[in-house]
């Protein structure tokens, strides 16, 4: 393998791996159009200890003729360096190696792209990256009391997810490890969110039909609330809405995505997006009640956007607060970008359909969540970001969906 170290004249470096003449191809082209200064690696199992030894904000990572391979390479690097941009590089893929791609890497793109075309992916990633990792969110994070871990159930669903021989009986029994948890599940997989047609009285039963991906996502949004409990400082809005406005939010989304004839990778990670675009809310109202009250009042006195005086009052806005919390949790980088840019999705670099855009129009075409003081703490509607993306003629659609899963849910 030929792997090569990049380092631009400008603040970011890269690791630009060579395993195939596709990608050498690409690795001489990028050179030839940057600043950047090319060091060659060897082999895979090198990989790790160039990215230990050098200051890498980049990865592009040919998959080449081992998908299986440099996948199992990738994951080692997410839980090593998970803040580093990642772009794949493949020729065909089988469906669990793209759903896997879709997870770990943020862009995976095809051994044809251009190298004008990879470069405006990495900046636009790095652009993404530094928004989330700004100095006055990471303070504002490392200043809270505690944070919750991802549950133990998550990662065995993970590998679940990630193996050709497990069964849906075999994902069940993981599962059932967790009682109190599984309860939960099973309430929400019969809840009007789905529109079952009639009771799953059985876990292998739920994961047959939801898949273990929305299980698995499912899960760890639970568990997540669950670790923000409405106490007695707060009584300004409920948890609990907030909770159940999110499971709105992901549903009507996925159906966007699925509209859009996104690919199924695309509508699941909508469908969590929507789960967590709001969870920073929790965290920031957790952390310190009285203030937080203080930003949902000025923000329905001034009649502006809840984000507007976050940032003005605490200098973070949950959006920012929960994207750098999903980042840190090594989430899926289109999840991450969602939360980040639900509100203002104009200043996402994104410039076609993602699951941005099904969270940002669920959001925004739902009934809001509201607070006591007659808050509204859902979105705007961004025409401008709906017209940037070439996508306005779809709007009566996306009107249509929202409104009959309104019908269908009742709503919160």
């Amino acid at each position: 393998m030929d792997a090569r170290v990049v380092s631009p004249v400008m603040q970011h470096q890269a690791v630009f791996c060579q395993t195939c003449p596709q990608s050498n191809r690409l690795g001489h082209a990028v050179a030839g159009q940057s600043d950047w200064k090319i060091v060659s690696v060897d082999r895979y199992d090198e990989l790790i200890a160039v990215l230990d030894r050098t200051n890498a904000d980049v990865l592009v990572l040919p998959l080449g003729d081992n998908p299986v391979k440099g996948l199992d390479i990738l994951a080692k690097v997410v839980e090593k360096h998970p803040g580093i941009v990642r772009v794949v590089l493949s020729g065909h893929l089988t469906p669990l190696q793209t759903a896997r791609a879709s997870e770990l890497a943020h862009h995976s793109l095809s051994f044809d792209c251009d190298a004008s075309e990879l470069i405006d992916y990495i900046s636009n990633s790095i652009h993404v990256t530094d928004l989330i990792n700004k100095p006055a969110v990471r303070d504002y994070i490392t200043s809270l009391k505690a944070l919750p871990v991802l549950p133990e159930i998550h990662e065995k669903l993970n590998r679940s997810l990630n193996s050709d021989s497990s069964n849906t009986r075999e994902i069940a029994k993981v599962l059932e490890q967790d009682p109190v948890m599984t309860a939960k599940i099973m309430q929400l997989v019969n809840s009007a969110y789905f529109g079952l047609s009639r009771d799953i009285n059985r876990v292998h039963e739920a994961v047959t039909i939801l898949g273990v991906r929305m299980i698995r996502d499912l899960v760890l949004t639970s568990h997540l609330f669950d670790s923000y409990p409405q106490t007695e400082d707060w009584k300004s809005f409920s948890f609990k809405q907030i909770h159940q406005r999110s499971m709105a939010v992901a549903r009507a989304a996925q159906h966007i995505a699925r509209a859009a004839k996104a690919d199924r990778h695309v509508q699941a990670q909508a469908f969590l997006a929507g789960l967590l675009h709001d969870f920073g809310i929790l965290v920031l109202a957790s952390h310190d009640s009285s203030e937080y009250h203080s930003v949902i009042s000025k923000a329905s006195l001034m009649e502006q956007p809840v984000y507007a005086i976050e940032k003005l009052v605490l200098g973070v806005t949950h959006a920012e607060a929960g994207a750098y919390l999903l980042a840190l949790w090594k989430l899926p980088p289109k999840v991450v970008e969602a939360v980040l840019f639900h509100h203002f999705p104009k200043a996402s670099p994104s410039d076609g359909f993602s699951p941005l855009t099904a969270v940002h129009v669920a959001d925004a075409l739902l009934p809001p969540a509201t607070s006591v003081v007659g808050c509204d703490m859902s979105s705007q509607l961004s025409m401008t970001y709906i017209q940037q993306i070439g996508m306005e003629k779809e709007l009566d659609r996306w009107q249509l969906i929202t409104a009959d899963y309104q019908a269908q849910v009742g709503f919160v």
